[in-house]
C-alpha cells in the first residue's frame, strides 16, 4: 500500500485536476469559446465597492455582525478581481507597492474572520487594503470612476 492509497481522496488536489482542452487559434471553436467567456464577464462594480468601503471604513454605524461575513466575502472577491487586473499584463510588471497590497490583501482575506469586534477589525483591515489597491490601480492603470451612479462599472 502506498501513501496515495492510504490518503483520503481530497488530500491530493492534483488527483482531481482536469486539464484544459487545447483549442487551436483562429478556429470556429476558439472564437465560440471566446464569445462564451465574454458573455459570462461581468464588469467590476466600482460604485458598490466604494459604497461598501464607505460603510465599513467611514460610517459611524458599521455593518451589523450578521452582515460582516457577506461583506468580508464581497471584499475578498473584489480584491481578487483587482489583483488580477493589477498583475494581468506580464509585459508591464506592477510596482512593488501594488504587489505588496495584492499579497497583504490575500493574506488578510485568507485569515478566519472571527467574531464580534475582532471580525469588524478584520473586515476593516481588508477594506483598507482594498481601498489602497483600488487607488493604486486607478493611478497606475487609468481606472476611471464616473460620478454618476449608473456609470460606476468598469
Amino acid at each position: 500500500m502506498t501513501v496515495m492509497d492510504a490518503a483520503p481522496p481530497a488530500a491530493c488536489p492534483l488527483s482531481v485536476h482536469v486539464p484544459e482542452k487545447h483549442v487551436p487559434l483562429r478556429t470556429p471553436e476558439f472564437y465560440a469559446e471566446v464569445v462564451a467567456r465574454l458573455r459570462l464577464w461581468r464588469p467590476l462594480p466600482v460604485g458598490k465597492i466604494l459604497d461598501t468601503l464607505h460603510q465599513v471604513l467611514e460610517s459611524p454605524v458599521p455593518p451589523p455582525d450578521q452582515k460582516l461575513v457577506h461583506v468580508h466575502w464581497e471584499l475578498r472577491s473584489w480584491h481578487e478581481q483587482l489583483s488580477t487586473i493589477a498583475t494581468a499584463d506580464q509585459r508591464f510588471p506592477p510596482p512593488s507597492d501594488v504587489l505588496r497590497l495584492v499579497h497583504a490583501g490575500k493574506a488578510i482575506g485568507d485569515e478566519p474572520i472571527g467574531d464580534g469586534t475582532q471580525a469588524l477589525g478584520h473586515v476593516r483591515r481588508l477594506a483598507s487594503t482594498l481601498s489602497d489597491l483600488l487607488d493604486e490601480i486607478a493611478r497606475t492603470q487609468g481606472l476611471r470612476v464616473e460620478d454618476e451612479e449608473d456609470q460606476y462599472d468598469v
